[in-house]
C-alpha cells in the first residue's frame, strides 16, 4: 500500500513531462501580436512566461482526446481570451468566457459560443453538472472567498469533470504571512477585489480541492528562475529543467499548476 502511495505521488509530480514542448515556439509566435505576453517574453523560443498557457493547453488537449463527444470548456477568468487563443483551434469543443467584464464582440469572434459577465464571489450562471472541464488560471488569488468559488467549480462540472488551474505559490509560512498581509490591506480597503488578497501554497491548494470532494491528479510548480528574453529560453532543456524543480517542489516554483477530477459519483 505504502509503495502504491509513493507511485501515485510520483505520477502526480510529473506527468506533465509526457506532455509535448514542441509545439510551444509555434503557439508563441502565433499570439505574439496578441500581446497577451510581454513583447519581451516572445522573443524567445520557450519562454517560462508561455508556460501557463502551454499548462492549459496541454491539459485541454489529453482530456479532449480521452472523449469520443463534444468537449465543454468553462473559461473561468477568461478576459479576452487567453487561453482560448493559445490553444488554437480544438476540435469538438464548445467554450463558454465568464469574467467579472466580459470583452462581447472579441470573445464572440474568437469563438467563446457563451459569454457570461459575473461575479465570481457568487454563484456561477451555469447549471450543475453542465461542463466537462474548468480552467481557472490565476483567478483565485484575487477572491474574496477561495472556498466558495472552488466549490461552485465542482458544482458546475459533471461528475468526472476536470478542473485545470494555477496561481502564484510560495512555501506554506511564507503564503500564511502573505495571506495575513494582503487581508489587513484587503479589509482596511487600501487592496480591492482584482488585486491579490490571497496567498497559496501547494498545501493549502490541496485542502481546497479536498474540501469540494475533488481529486488531486497532478501539481507542479513552474519555474526556479524567470527572466523574460534570457538566451537560455530558447532552449526545451532549459524549460525541462525548471520543471523538474517545480515538480520537486511545487511550493517553491514561482507558480503552481495542477489537474483535479471532480468525484465521479458527485
Amino acid at each position: 500500500m505504502e509503495k502504491s502511495r509513493h507511485n501515485s505521488f510520483r505520477q502526480q509530480r510529473f506527468t506533465h513531462f509526457g506532455w509535448p514542448l514542441n509545439h510551444l515556439p509555434e503557439r508563441v509566435a502565433a499570439v505574439r501580436e496578441d500581446k497577451i505576453m510581454n513583447m519581451r517574453a516572445t522573443d524567445t523560443s520557450y519562454p517560462i512566461r508561455a508556460l501557463r498557457y502551454w499548462w492549459v493547453s496541454s491539459a485541454v488537449a489529453a482530456e479532449v482526446k480521452k472523449k469520443n463527444t463534444e468537449t465543454i470548456i468553462a473559461d473561468i477568468g477568461c478576459s479576452t481570451g487567453h487561453s482560448k487563443r493559445f490553444i488554437g483551434e480544438l476540435p469538438d469543443t464548445k467554450w463558454i468566457g465568464l469574467d467579472w467584464k466580459i470583452e462581447e464582440p472579441m470573445l464572440k469572434e474568437i469563438g467563446y459560443s457563451a459569454r457570461h459577465e459575473c461575479d465570481f464571489d457568487q454563484k456561477l450562471p451555469l447549471p450543475d453538472s453542465s461542463v466537462d472541464v474548468v480552467i481557472f488560471s490565476h483567478v483565485i488569488e484575487h477572491l474574496p472567498r477561495p472556498d466558495f468559488t472552488i466549490n461552485e467549480i465542482a458544482r458546475i462540472l459533471r461528475p468526472g469533470g476536470l478542473l485545470i488551474a494555477g496561481s502564484p505559490v510560495a512555501p506554506n509560512f511564507v503564503a500564511k504571512w502573505r495571506d495575513a498581509h494582503h487581508r489587513k490591506n484587503y479589509e482596511a480597503g487600501s487592496t480591492m477585489v482584482g488585486g491579490h488578497i490571497n496567498s497559496f501554497s501547494s498545501g493549502r491548494w490541496k485542502r481546497l480541492l479536498t474540501a469540494a470532494d475533488m481529486g488531486l491528479e497532478q501539481i507542479a510548480g513552474t519555474f526556479l528562475i524567470r527572466w523574460s528574453g534570457f538566451y537560455l529560453e530558447n532552449f526545451s532543456w532549459w524549460i525541462r529543467l525548471n520543471q523538474l524543480w517545480g515538480a520537486l517542489f511545487p511550493s517553491y516554483g514561482g507558480e503552481v499548476y495542477l489537474t483535479a477530477r471532480k468525484n465521479s459519483s458527485g
